[in-house]
């Protein structure tokens, strides 16, 4: 019995002497708030109100780290970044009480925990509005994996950051400082070098880019896009990208200068970050070649480049890209809050992105539905000279309209008597743009001076002589052109169409209805040839002339659109095809076949001809791609209203002046019809050369055929696919025989056919094409004038061999 008991007390003090043995070390391990917290030799005071003691213990060290402010931990590393750097963590509260971790960090991500722990915590004192604890490790821990080895008298970089959380997140700030490993320091103060990027620099980087590029890019691009018709907005437009681009290059700038060290190891940045810095890196580079592209395009625009429109590609296409990736760097940046004292969400980054989105969206709806309606009401209105009076103050103003309309002088007279005026035509307006900025570039300003300019407004066709395509002019810029408007065309007896019933009446109120789109319909198909079709259009209330004047409007052209419709495009007057001229034509065809065969006529009477005819001819190719509107006018029926607005343009340029010239014409498929006309003119008058003796029986309507052109001599270049696609052929190839027959040279035709026989007398093109044949035969001095009218491929190559062999640009005329 003695014996159990005494082994029970000895079992007791033996449990007792483990314990206590237990609880001592453990106490060692985690020290209460009462262990040791005694001051060391050396003292540095940090930043933020944290200091940091140290003194060297035979081979320990021991580190006390204080603050004045509540932190949920405080990490210290033995290096200036976290790139390979030993660390301490000291948690304030890790699993209910004060802990130091031994830990490591290979980059700019969350350090990890060494699996050798090498650190004691010896004391800690932790209230709610301080922090201090005390640890220690070996100078040499034996872990050469993770741990430095410190020395006594070496001076060393370490780094300092911080974070009020409990948990283990990214840190507050961050801070770099030097140490000199000695005892005999004593109470410093340490010099502080930021690592990273002021906290102040980060808060502006987020809020000025969440702004800029969430609201400001939308707001520069809305200027730039859908207020073109005010003059200011390109300036407005720049000045804000320009802004909004300094800014950005200046604050990524400061970030990455900022980060420098950081950035020296990139896969070890957090996912995010590292997604975010490069982008923004991408962002920068484009920036520096879109102010650069942006640069070289105002010049371009203001100077002869004319690689305009490959800059503006490059233009837009880097400014979208640069657009869609600032807004996923906007969104990017939102999930990364906890680097700035700023924090945006990703909902409110998604929020201020998709209003941006959907505002420029509606936007560009509006605007293509207002430009619909605007160019329709332009359309409608067509803006006739007498529904708004012109004052010409100007005295070159005054000097073109004159030119123009009285003295009805050649483009290129007018040109040459008025150098610093810049001025075209559009439908029966005059306008001066000498002050315009083409955002096109300035060299379509000079290519276009004189010129008829509708078909380029429709986007019926490209500027001759460029790889440009077609572009429609929206109703902000013909509104713009409308302003600058000088006068307009008065046609007088050379205007085709007449108000029915009204004979000769000048009342205004009467022939503001030839000014405006009137309704007509399709009462006549004729056709010519597989594709071609000549379409008779009926309006009760006017009456086609049979008979025109002079030769000014000699070219003209209407516009033809479907009633309803904003599609329209731009068809040659051929007043020689109305039936009142074909009737005449042929009768004195018929009278000089029947001269030439006898040598002698007894009586010449011209019959049936009236001076007015019920149908406005046009002859059209049918185009079979989706919505021409030559396929709509070949399909459908003649139930559809037409309106028609015209007669346009200053036609061909001929006049009273036009005398003593060498005119080359050259001339692909329908690209002949603007010159039928001016054929049927030329037969006339070669007709009344003929036989001089009845000029005026073959002259029912006196209009003097014979002082027109004198001394002017046309050679025509005309190709065909096909043999009848020559629209026209059988007169004028009679043309070419009655002008060969007299030796006078007003006419030679040469043909080039690709299916069929060319007509007899008719001289066959050498050449392959019009190209080989410029550069063979026609420089500048062969031809006083080069009219041009074919496919947009023929001008182009045309144009460039015409420039290859050095001929003037003011002797080339595009139809």
């Amino acid at each position: 019995m003695r014996n159990n008991i005494l082994q029970a007390i000895l079992l007791t003090i033996s449990l007792r002497a483990a314990f206590t043995t237990q609880l001592g070390e453990q106490r060692i391990l985690q020290s209460a708030t009462s262990n040791d917290l005694m001051p060391l030799s050396s003292s540095l005071s940090l930043t933020n109100g944290i200091t940091l003691d140290f003194q060297i213990q035979g081979t320990d060290i021991i580190f006390m780290i204080e603050s004045t402010k509540p932190q949920g931990w405080i990490g210290l590393g033995f290096g200036s970044t976290m790139i390979s750097t030993d660390m301490a963590i000291f948690f304030a509260n890790m699993n209910g009480q004060p802990t130091v971790q031994d830990a490591y960090s290979t980059g700019q991500v969350t350090p990890q925990f060494d699996t050798q722990q090498d650190w004691t915590l010896l004391g800690s004192q932790i209230d709610s509005s301080s922090f201090k604890m005390k640890a220690k490790r070996a100078l040499n821990t034996g872990d050469t994996g993770n741990d430095y080895v410190l020395e006594q008298g070496k001076k060393y970089d370490f780094c300092i950051a911080w974070s009020s959380s409990q948990s283990f997140v990214q840190h507050d700030d961050y801070y770099q400082f030097t140490i000199m490993l000695n005892n005999s320091e004593g109470s410093i103060q340490s010099t502080e070098i930021t690592v990273g990027v002021p906290k102040k620099t980060l808060n502006i980087h987020k809020i000025w880019l969440f702004y800029a590029w969430g609201i400001g890019a939308d707001i520069a691009i809305f200027v730039g896009r859908y207020l073109k018709a005010w003059k200011h907005h390109i300036l407005v437009h720049s000045m804000l990208f320009f802004m909004i681009n300094v800014s950005t290059i200046t604050l990524e700038a400061l970030v990455i200068s900022g980060n420098n060290q950081m950035l020296q190891n990139v896969n070890n940045l957090d996912k995010n970050v590292k997604n975010h810095f490069i982008i923004g890196c991408v962002i920068m580079a484009l920036i520096i070649l879109q102010h650069i592209g942006g640069v070289l395009l105002k010049f371009g625009i203001e100077g002869t480049n004319k690689h305009v429109n490959t800059i503006k590609k490059f233009h837009l296409v880097s400014g979208i890209t640069i657009y869609l990736l600032a807004k996923t760097n906007l969104l990017i940046g939102t999930e990364i809050d906890h680097i700035t004292q700023v924090n945006y969400s990703y909902s409110q980054g998604v929020i201020i992105s998709v209003i941006s989105i959907v505002c420029l969206f509606l936007c560009e709806i509006f605007s293509r539905l207002y430009n619909q309606k605007s160019l329709n009401q332009i359309h409608n209105l067509g803006y006739s000279y007498l529904a708004k009076n012109i004052s010409l103050d100007n005295h070159d103003h005054q000097e073109l309209m004159r030119m123009l309309n009285v003295d009805k002088r050649e483009t290129s007279q007018i040109i040459a008597a008025l150098p610093n005026l810049k001025w075209v035509i559009y439908n029966q307006g005059v306008y001066d743009i000498s002050e315009f900025v083409h955002p096109g570039g300035q060299f379509i300003i000079k290519e276009v001076i004189g010129k008829e300019i509708g078909r380029y407004m429709l986007g019926a066709l490209p500027l001759e002589g460029y790889n440009f395509k077609p572009h429609t002019h929206s109703s902000s810029a013909i509104n713009v052109l409308l302003k600058n408007k000088i006068g307009d065309l008065e046609y007088g007896e050379s205007n085709m169409l007449q108000v029915a019933n009204q004979g000769d009446s000048s009342k205004p109120e009467e022939k503001q209805k030839l000014h405006q789109f009137n309704l007509f319909k399709m009462v006549k198909r004729i056709q010519l040839s597989e594709s071609i079709y000549q379409f008779d259009f009926l309006a009760n209330d006017f009456q086609v002339k049979n008979i025109l004047q002079g030769v000014n409007w000699i070219g003209r052209h209407y516009m033809i659109k479907e009633k309803g419709s904003n599609k329209s495009r731009l068809y040659t007057q051929l007043n020689c095809m109305t039936e009142g001229n074909i009737n005449l034509r042929q009768q004195l065809i018929n009278f000089t076949i029947s001269y030439t065969d006898k040598n002698t006529v007894d009586k010449i009477e011209i019959q049936n001809i009236n001076k007015y005819s019920q149908t406005l001819p046009f002859i059209i190719k049918k185009y079979n791609f989706s919505g021409a509107l030559s396929k709509k006018i070949h399909e459908k029926n003649t139930q559809i209203d037409y309106q028609i607005y015209g007669p346009l343009g200053n036609g061909l340029g001929f006049s009273e002046f036009t005398k003593g010239q060498e005119i080359c014409i050259l001339c692909a498929g329908t690209g002949i019809l603007p010159f039928l006309d001016l054929f049927d003119f030329l037969l006339k008058k070669q007709i009344q050369q003929i036989i001089p003796d009845h000029a005026k029986e073959l002259d029912p309507f006196n209009i003097n055929y014979n002082q027109y052109f004198e001394g002017c001599k046309f050679t025509v270049y005309a190709a065909f696919q096909h043999i009848d696609d020559f629209i026209g052929r059988e007169w004028i190839t009679y043309l070419n025989k009655l002008s060969q027959q007299s030796n006078n040279n007003l006419f030679k035709l040469v043909l080039k056919i690709s299916k069929g026989k060319i007509p007899e007398n008719v001289e066959k093109l050498k050449q392959n094409n019009f190209c080989d044949l410029i550069l063979n035969e026609i420089n500048n001095e062969t031809y006083d004038k080069i009219y041009i009218c074919g496919p947009p491929i023929m001008f182009n190559k045309t144009i460039e061999a015409l420039q290859q062999n050095k001929v003037e640009k003011n002797k080339i005329c595009i139809v």
